[in-house]
C-alpha cells in the first residue's frame, strides 16, 4: 500500500522541479513538497479505504451457522 501511494507523488515532484528549473530557473521547494505530501496522504487514504472489510464477511457468515 505504501509503495503504491508514494510512486505518483514522487513522479509529480520530480517533473514539477524540473519544469520549474527549466522554465523559471527558480524552484519553490516548500510549495512542491507540501503539494506532494498532500497527494501522498490522499493516495494513502484512498488505497487504505479501497481494501475490503473481512470482518463484515466473517460476521455475516457467523450468524448463518
Amino acid at each position: 500500500m505504501f509503495k503504491k501511494s508514494i510512486r505518483f507523488p514522487l513522479i509529480y515532484f520530480v517533473i514539477r522541479v524540473l519544469y520549474q528549473f527549466i522554465k523559471n530557473e527558480e524552484i519553490r521547494w516548500i510549495e512542491n513538497i507540501s503539494v506532494c505530501f498532500c497527494i501522498f496522504l490522499f493516495m494513502l487514504l484512498f488505497h487504505w479505504a479501497d481494501k475490503p472489510y473481512k470482518w463484515k464477511k466473517d460476521n455475516v457468515q457467523g450468524k448463518g451457522k
